[in-house]
């Protein structure tokens, strides 16, 4: 057991038992070795304040001795992960992280913003000290406890255990570097992330720079110099040390990182690493590959457009990677000289953008066996995951010393500045809410140490999936009923309102405006009001829904032989992880009501367009011998299947026009037709028409266009929605399903399809031009470009205008074909 629970490292199950030692008296000369670093570290810290006490005279000794009282493999080990998961633990999991301040600290000094501004400025420049020159850029530190950790190596002296210390960091440097981050799945946006998430990836990146700064110090130990090397002492060292191959492979993490996207994990921690390395060893064949390959990373960040929705990384990862390249570029022990050769070999077109970055490391790889196997392609690059504590943490050279000095945080910049980070303990509130979860979280830590690791996965693990169950079910369930009932409020609050302005006959060019505008509160009052009905029922349905879940899942998941007072600590705490996830999600998307809002918004549009709520289901005459929409499906479903398999060659007229038949009856005869089969519906019927035009094209004859066009003027796809399948008709998937047969007369066929689209104004025109405008963003084969140009030129051939701004978008459809059939690439990327 551990003296202080919230300072040492517990006893682990899976790891300190018996039978995990060569011999019992192993086992008990490591208890007694355990006892002894303990006794090392508490000297320290009551002693390394006081004057004239030197580290090397009041222990060096107790650690030799320490570590001689048994000398078998099995006790290094442990002393090396004990070592290890001690400087985690005193370094990172007690908020000892250089240049972190929590978030409460932050809401206090923003608060003194208040008090006496003018006070508060004066303070944040004492915290700001520029650099006096740019030659003068620190080197890699050891603050607070860290520098225990540091003198304890420095003066161990004992070979063995510097082995086994230094095969402990690679192994868990290897293990944090393949952390997975994903997305959230109950956010909206496909890059969103939870808090958690964030939380997680701030621990483990500050992990990984910490160990890596470590490994550092242990690797350069051997070869630290305190006088100036000349010139030919380097070549010899050179020659000598050129043939020994590192334990960390950093050339195989590095192009690991550059393939699967997670650059803003890997180069951080990887810099930290170099830092620590003497002049010689950068100058190894080795290191120069990775400096090499780092400088060429650097140069195509710097390339990378951001604005780009295909960018490989997103903003915040860029200055993350770019301030860290830079203060190794700086570092006095940094190989300058090299950088010209590196600048004339950036220029050749293999090097010019992460995406050829990407392709160059594929083909190193592919001809040079790695360590690192290569996973699933998480895209970290890409995700918000980057927060001002990240940058704070990480980059000594962003100007975010707090961000109640500048503004709110969300801009980030490179400067030269170096900051102090006050003691925070002191702006903590004692008591009160904060402090009680505070304990809580303390409390769990503390019962996770007592389990095995298997424990505390499956709780997260659990928590997790449960979240995104319950979320999916409010989405599905409760969400989607209450947006129908409250736009069935809202359609009869707009003929109410529509019969009132007809009265007044208000016939003026603003009348839609003026309609809008008196709506506004009416909009305003039914979203708050369904997002607090929802919110309150969520509040008395998901609880009951996540605990039964949780208890389940747990109960199936642990060990047989879990104590019940073990299980039933596990429910509780996976669904407080859940309800936290589940809260939060109901906060960021249902509380506000802007969800509901869009949806009202869209509906005013459907009623000016058509001068009623379009397709109500309370209007239509429910047909009970109707085809039921999901046997629709799965027999759409099999015709896209038969199409793709032979091409649809016993595909008859008959069977087409029969399918087309039943759909037509679910969208005009079902009044209980949802919403989710009526989109999926939507789409097949698309994708049926396109495999149509791509393989049976002496199929897609006057009256199967007829049908499919009464199809979709029934079914509302001419609404104002983004995800309508028109708004994708043009899409890279489209246009290679339509290149797959390798047909020309298709286009032709097509364009005139689309023609007859536009007249019916199921296809917008603008909607068309921006399609055929995004194609652009991508490298198309220049026959393929001829033929997007015959189909345009067909679409838009004889189209009329009705008023100037359709008149715009026929011209611009007309260059887009033009510049189409004339455009030529140089296909400088090709590798």
């Amino acid at each position: 057991m551990c003296a202080m629970g919230e300072v040492n490292v517990c006893f682990q199950i899976d790891t300190d038992n018996r039978e995990n030692f060569s011999s019992g008296l192993a086992f008990h000369a490591f208890r007694k070795q355990r006892d002894a670093f303990y006794d090392i570290l508490r000297i320290w810290e009551e002693n390394h304040l006081v004057s004239g006490w030197v580290f090397q005279i009041a222990l060096g000794g107790r650690i030799r001795s320490m570590l001689t009282m048994h000398n078998d493999s099995t006790n290094y080990y442990h002393i090396a992960r004990l070592f290890k998961s001690q400087l985690l633990i005193s370094c990172i999991q007690n908020g000892h992280q250089d240049d972190v301040v929590d978030d409460e600290s932050l809401n206090f000094l923003k608060s003194l913003k208040h008090v006496n501004p003018e006070k508060l400025t004066q303070l944040s420049k004492r915290f700001v000290t520029p650099l006096p020159s740019q030659s003068q850029i620190l080197g890699p530190s050891f603050p607070g406890i860290q520098e225990f950790f540091k003198d304890f190596i420095l003066h161990a002296f004992h070979p063995i255990f510097y082995t086994h210390l230094e095969n402990c960091f690679v192994h868990e440097i290897i293990e944090l570097n393949d952390t997975q981050f994903a997305n959230s799945e109950i956010e909206d946006s496909e890059t969103m992330v939870d808090e958690q998430t964030q939380e997680n990836f701030i621990t483990c990146l500050a992990s990984l720079r910490l160990l890596a700064k470590v490994l550092g110090l242990l690797v350069s130990l051997p070869y630290r110099s305190e006088s100036n090397t000349t010139k030919e002492i380097i070549a010899t060292q050179i020659e000598i040390r050129s043939k020994v191959l590192p334990s960390l492979n950093l050339q195989a993490c590095l192009q690991n990182a550059i393939v699967e996207g997670k650059l803003s994990l890997t180069i951080p921690w990887m810099v930290k690493y170099l830092a620590m390395m003497d002049t010689v060893s950068l100058r190894l064949p080795y290191y120069k590959q990775i400096l090499e390959l780092l400088y060429y990373i650097y140069h195509a960040i710097n390339q990378t457009n951001l604005s780009d929705p295909d960018s490989l990384i997103s903003q915040q990862a860029v200055v993350l990677l770019k301030s860290s390249l830079c203060w190794l570029f700086e570092l006095p022990n940094y190989p300058k000289d090299f950088h010209i050769v590196w600048q004339n070999t950036c220029k050749v077109k293999e090097l010019k953008s992460l995406k050829q970055m990407e392709k160059f490391s594929e083909k190193r790889k592919n001809s040079h066996s790695t360590d690192c196997a290569i996973s699933a392609k998480c895209n970290l690059d890409k995700l918000d995951i980057i927060t001002d504590r990240t940058m704070r943490s990480c980059c000594s050279r962003i100007e975010s010393t707090f961000s109640v000095f500048h503004g709110n945080g969300t801009n980030l910049s490179i400067n030269s500045n170096k900051h102090i980070t006050p003691v925070t303990s002191q702006l903590r509130k004692l008591g009160g809410p904060t402090q009680a979860k505070h304990l809580e979280l303390q409390l769990e830590e503390a019962f996770f140490h007592g389990q095995p690791a298997s424990t505390r996965k499956t709780v997260d693990f659990v928590s997790e999936r449960v979240a995104s169950t319950c979320v999916k079910y409010i989405c599905n369930t409760m969400l989607a009923s209450s947006r129908e009932t409250n736009l069935i409020f809202f359609r009869r609050l707009l003929i109410h309102k529509r019969v009132e302005k007809d009265e007044q006959n208000e016939l003026s060019m603003s009348y839609c405006e003026k309609f809008k505008a008196s709506l506004l509160s009416d909009i305003n009052m039914l979203a708050n009001k369904v997002s607090r009905d929802l919110k309150d029922q969520c509040e008395q349905t998901i609880p009951g829904i996540c605990e039964t879940r949780i208890a389940t899942s747990i109960e199936s998941l642990l060990a047989e032989d879990s104590l019940t007072a073990v299980k039933e600590m596990c429910i509780k705490i996976a669904t407080r992880m859940s309800m936290e996830r589940i809260n939060q999600w109901i906060q960021s998307h249902i509380v506000g009501g802007s969800l509901f809002i869009k949806d009202m918004e869209l509906e005013i549009n459907r009623f000016f367009r058509n001068n009623s709520p379009v397709h109500s289901k309370q209007k239509k005459c429910h047909n009970i011998e109707a085809p039921n929409p999901t046997a629709v499906i799965d027999e759409l479903r099999g015709l896209i299947w038969h199409i793709l398999d032979n091409h649809g060659v016993n595909l008859t007229m008959s069977s087409i026009l029969d399918i087309l038949n039943k759909l037509y009856q679910v969208f005009d005869q079902r009044s209980d037709l949802l919403p989710g089969p009526q989109k999926v519906l939507s789409n097949l019927s698309t994708d049926f028409a396109l495999f149509l035009v791509a393989y049976r094209t002496d199929l897609f004859t006057q009256e199967i266009q007829d049908k499919l066009i009464k199809i979709w003027s029934s079914n509302g796809l001419t609404d104002d929605e983004t995800d309508s399948p028109m708004n994708r008709l043009l899409c890279s998937r489209n246009i290679m399903l339509l290149a797959q047969p390798q047909n020309d007369t298709i286009w032709p066929i097509f364009g005139k399809f689309l023609k007859r689209l536009l007249e019916t104004n199921i296809l917008d025109g603008d909607s068309l031009s921006d399609q055929c405008v995004a194609l652009f963003r991508q490298d198309w084969p220049i026959p393929l470009l001829k033929l997007l140009s015959k189909c345009l030129n067909e679409a838009i051939e004889g189209y009329k205008a009705t008023d100037e701004a359709t008149e715009k978008v026929k011209y611009l459809l007309g260059w887009v074909a033009e510049t189409y059939h004339e455009i030529e690439f140089c296909n400088d990327y090709s590798l």
